[in-house]
């Protein structure tokens, strides 16, 4: 008998890969605006930092700086919400 995940994880309210992806979403909804700007153009559009800052009309100092920012909120905001990562599935 194959158990689908939502079967395994009943009286919970989501498993953990969606509780974990609405984490992200929030997190990266609450990115200030240059930061949320620059992390999407680099991991959804896959655009490089050189892109991004003609783009943008900023200097890539700044689209490093902006991402670097943006990562470091999204890993504090995974952690807070207990979605440690691969030490925590272990």
């Amino acid at each position: 008998m194959r158990l689908r995940p939502s079967r395994l994880w009943r009286g919970r309210r989501e498993v953990p890969e969606d509780r974990e992806r609405r984490t992200l979403i929030r997190a990266i909804r609450s990115l200030p605006r240059d930061c949320r700007d620059v992390l999407l153009l680099h991991r959804i559009a896959e655009l490089s930092l050189e892109q991004i800052a003609e783009h943008l009309g900023i200097d890539q100092q700044a689209v490093e700086a902006g991402l670097a920012e943006a990562l470091v909120r999204l890993s504090r905001a995974v952690d807070e919400a207990g979605g440690g990562g691969a030490s925590e599935r272990s």
